[in-house]
């Protein structure tokens, strides 16, 4: 008897320029499984502009992997992490009996997220307003500490700096199973304790 392979959903999260994309589609080529991405999305709406079609490939984004859980389907996506909707996807997809795991890679400062993000506008990708990227950045730390990672069976941090990815600590929701690397581990829960600072009245 073939016992059936479990249904995943792989999350690669983290502020804007940071590598999600790169990572996520290498992972879903590797595993051979589907790639979703909102950016994708938008750049099939509107080649020209793919900024002015955010607002539907979100929605189209929203559907497509409703569909996909619906259906059963493996697949890989990414998210920066910063809203909470994402949530709703991932307390579907456990219902139906998915296994989550959850990849969240980081950059050390806001001011490198915007500079990754010129590189890649100046070699063709899509760009991101920088009021965008500075909101974003301290969101995604907050929320994937507090709780995307407690939303996952297993979770991994990465950091992507100029000697390329680090991997940082590994867990398992709630539970910390390993810190590879406790100098970033202590600047991530730094840098989202100070956004949050930044953020109170």
């Amino acid at each position: 008897m073939t016992l059936k392979a479990p249904r995943r959903l792989v999350v690669v999260g983290g502020p804007n320029g940071a590598g999600k994309t790169t990572l996520a589609r290498a992972y879903a080529a590797a595993h051979g499984l589907r790639y979703l991405g909102a950016d994708d999305i938008a750049a099939q709406l509107a080649p020209q502009d793919p900024a002015s079609a955010r607002v539907a490939a979100a929605r189209r984004f929203s559907q497509a992997l409703r569909q996909a859980i619906a259906a059963g389907e493996s697949l890989v996506i990414e998210s920066t992490l910063s809203g909470g909707s994402l949530g709703v996807h991932l307390a579907a997809a456990t219902q139906a009996g998915y296994a989550l795991t959850l990849v969240m890679v980081y950059l050390d400062s806001v001011g490198l997220c915007l500079r990754r993000v010129s590189q890649r506008v100046a070699a063709g990708g899509h760009d991101v307003p920088e009021a965008d990227v500075r909101r974003r950045y301290g969101r995604s730390l907050q929320q994937f500490l507090r709780r995307y990672r407690l939303l996952a069976d297993d979770w991994l941090v990465v950091f992507n700096g100029e000697a390329g990815y680090v991997t940082v600590a590994e867990g398992m929701g709630a539970r910390t199973v390993a810190v590879l690397d406790e100098g970033l581990w202590t600047q991530l829960h730094e840098q989202a304790s100070a956004a949050h600072d930044e953020e109170s009245p």
